[in-house]
């Protein structure tokens, strides 16, 4: 009996551990939280880094979503990046990787290299959200110079790179800097598809931006065929961009590419941008024109006083 009692009581407790470790590998564990000032080191010194942003000190809605399909994969992270895969509530970086509360608020973010790729799959879904992260460890955005526009994409010709969705951008622009993570998702889901690609008026591409008559920014144009199409939407996120690019550019209106400018016409209209961008330096300009004239008025007069002086000196 005791015996029976016994093997009873063990096979009670095989019962309960199978049930605990089932149990345990059924269940996710939540991700690690990491404040900002940590991230932003992680950042700087970690080659790869998936962050789960949440919009509140609290995970729960689409975070608890999002959080528990990352615990489902983030062994497979480490072992494919070592990469940290973390959870932060820290609002200036989300919207610096245009997350922030008014939009999206809640958002994975893939930061390779110091570059970020916004996932922009479904929530629940680990084996799409593992397949998305693995097969994008590099960008897909391509940098465009004035040097290099036309070799690259064959705007003019439309031969045979494809079609290009290019984001025009400056220096100064916080939206643009705000949507580099949402520019690398569209590269990465129109990859092996379309050419996505960014180009900086201030820093190398000044004289393409004005070709193409780029005064907003960001701007978005589609090149293809020998056609431009302008994104003209108010809404600019990974899914409007993904489907202008593939199919929704031919509600646009299609336009000749035009020839490069001349280097005065070019000069010119560098000047018209420059003169609108800074109106102050308008009234400047004019207070320099003012005070130049009046130094010549007084230069000539007091000439003209001095040669009287040498004139009635020699009579």
């Amino acid at each position: 009996t005791t015996t029976m009692a016994a093997a009873a009581v063990s096979g009670v407790v095989v019962v309960v551990l199978l049930v605990v470790l089932s149990w345990c590998s059924v269940v996710p564990t939540s991700l690690e939280v990491m404040m900002e000032e940590e991230l932003r080191q992680r950042i700087s010194d970690d080659s790869f880094l998936v962050v789960l942003f949440s919009d509140s000190s609290e995970c729960t809605g689409k975070c608890k979503e999002l959080e528990d399909t990352l615990a489902l994969i983030r062994e497979d992270i480490v072992e494919a990046f070592n990469a940290w895969v973390v959870r932060s509530h820290s609002p200036s970086l989300a919207e610096q990787y245009g997350l922030s509360s008014k939009k999206m608020g809640t958002g994975v973010v893939f930061i390779r290299n110091g570059i970020p790729l916004l996932y922009s799959g479904p929530v629940d879904d680990d084996e799409f959200m593992l397949d998305y992260l693995i097969s994008n460890p590099e960008s897909a955005v391509h940098h465009l110079t004035d040097g290099n526009f036309e070799h690259l994409t064959q705007a003019a010709t439309g031969a045979t790179t494809g079609d290009w969705l290019v984001m025009f951008t400056r220096s100064d622009c916080g939206t643009c800097t705000q949507l580099q993570a949402t520019i690398e998702a569209v590269g990465a889901n129109l990859r092996n598809k379309k050419n996505v690609a960014v180009m900086n008026r201030d820093s190398d591409g000044g004289q393409t931006t004005r070709r193409f008559g780029v005064k907003k920014f960001p701007s978005f144009l589609l090149f293809r065929q020998g056609r431009l199409f302008r994104y003209t939407l108010p809404g600019i996120d990974v899914g409007s961009l993904t489907s202008f690019a593939q199919e929704g550019f031919r509600n646009a209106r299609a336009e000749e590419i035009p020839h490069p400018k001349t280097p005065f016409d070019d000069y010119t209209e560098w000047c018209a941008d420059w003169l609108h961008e800074n109106p102050s330096a308008i009234y400047v300009a004019c207070i320099v024109i003012i005070v130049v004239i009046i130094v010549v008025v007084i230069s000539l007069r007091s000439s003209s006083a001095s040669s009287k002086k040498v004139s009635k000196k020699k009579k």
